[in-house]
Parts: structure tokens; sequence; C-alpha cells
């Protein structure tokens, strides 16, 4: 891989998750975001699931460029966790009442943005020079 295609990687990385961030501020309740159902039903676990989805993603934002490493594996932690997030909420593991069908819509967005997280991410590692 050359070294244009290392940076665009990294840009990748930083490109999926601010958009990644931006559909997260659509998801939470109105008046920001789109989602209409009770957040009391939420369990402690998911809630920290979810805080640890945007530690992961603020960090690996902060880091791509500066140690591509780390910054990278961040990245994945934080897409693997996101899918994981939207396959629990699907299964109803978050909430008892199923999801409308705009807010799943923007969780299958947030997933494609996951995956393509994962896959630049996975190539900054591959030829990210040792740190």
């Amino acid at each position: 891989m050359s070294t244009t295609e290392y940076l665009w990687a990294q840009w990748g990385v930083l490109g999926s998750i601010v958009a990644i961030l931006v559909l997260t501020v659509l998801e939470l309740p109105p008046p920001i975001g789109f989602e209409t159902r009770a957040q009391s039903d939420v369990s402690p676990l998911w809630l920290a699931l979810f805080a640890t989805i945007l530690i992961s993603e603020i960090a690996a934002m902060l880091l791509i460029f500066r140690r591509p490493i780390w910054g990278a594996r961040l990245a994945v932690i934080a897409g693997c966790l996101n899918i994981v997030q939207i396959l629990a909420d699907q299964l109803h593991l978050m909430q008892p009442e199923a999801a409308p069908a705009g807010y799943a819509v923007l969780e299958l967005v947030v997933g494609a943005f996951s995956i393509s997280v994962i896959y630049f991410a996975c190539r900054v590692l591959r030829v990210a020079p040792a740190e």
C-alpha cells in the first residue's frame, strides 16, 4: 500500500467515525433525534456499552493520525461494539419495545459505517509504521 493509500485509509476511519457520531445524535430522543421509545426501560449495561462506544470512537478519532496503530485498534473495537449494539437492539435485548422503522433505518446506516470503519482501520493496521 502506498503512502497515499495509507493516508486515505486514515481519512476513511476519521470520516466514517464522524458520520457515525452524527447519526448517533439523530438516534437520541426528541427534540434532537428520532428515538420515540421510553428511555427508562434501557438497562444500565447497555448504557455502559453506549458510553464505551462513544469513548472509543472519540479516542480513535484523536489517535488515528498521531498514533495510528492505537487509533486503528480503537476504531475496530468501536465498529464491532456498534454492530453488537445494533443487533442487541433489533433482538429486543436493550428495550422490550421494537424499534420504529425510521430508527431501524438509522441503525442500518450506522452498521454500514461501522463496517467501513473496520475496513479502513484494518487497512491502516496492515501497513502502519511501528510506534
